[in-house]
């Protein structure tokens, strides 16, 4: 037998010339598997992190919507409570209408005058105020023109007849006006 036939040939049912195939194998199958798990793994952990993201963000969008209604809630309650404090202001306007001429410059007077400057500055700290009235065009987004009166340029305001407020630039009550024909 030659040396080159000694090397090419095996006795296949010699178990320790099978040893170094079964080896190789099992390492490579071994890799495989390690492979496909390293794989599976990374799918799970991208999985994992892509869920967490979306869960941040619904989080994220919970505490923003949360906020804002909260603070819509406020808002409305504000309003509400305001526009129960309103009449106080048309109080005041009419109780000033009706004194006495003899009476306009007594102390009272001025007491009361001071009291309606507090209310007012109160309102205004809390975001209420008054809508311009007399001299100005007439808008219809805040005034309502209860009478049309002769003696002016058309289109102004003549006259106020109910005081109009505005609640952080929203109209809460429109102004009640008499306007130049």
């Amino acid at each position: 037998m030659s040396t080159d036939d000694n090397k090419t040939s095996q006795d296949p049912f010699d178990p320790i010339a099978d040893q170094p195939n079964d080896e190789a194998d099992t390492r490579k199958t071994a890799k495989a598997k390690k492979k496909d798990e390293l794989v599976t793994l990374k799918e799970q952990c991208a999985e994992y992190l892509g869920g967490w993201q979306r869960a941040r963000a619904d989080y994220d969008n919970l505490q923003r919507e949360t906020t804002r209604r909260i603070g819509e809630t406020i808002r409305h309650a504000n309003e509400e409570f305001i526009l129960e404090l309103l009449p106080m202001a048309d109080y005041f306007s009419y109780a000033f209408k009706g004194v006495p001429e003899e009476d306009r410059g007594s102390d009272w007077l001025t007491g009361i005058e001071h009291i309606q400057t507090n209310f007012m500055r109160i309102m205004e700290s809390h975001g209420v105020t008054p809508i311009e009235t007399v001299g100005q065009p007439f808008d219809p987004h805040v005034h309502e023109a209860l009478e049309e009166v002769a003696g002016g340029e058309s289109g102004i305001i003549a006259e106020e007849v109910a005081a109009g407020f505005k609640l952080n630039d929203k109209v809460i009550r429109i102004a009640k006006v008499k306007i130049y024909k």
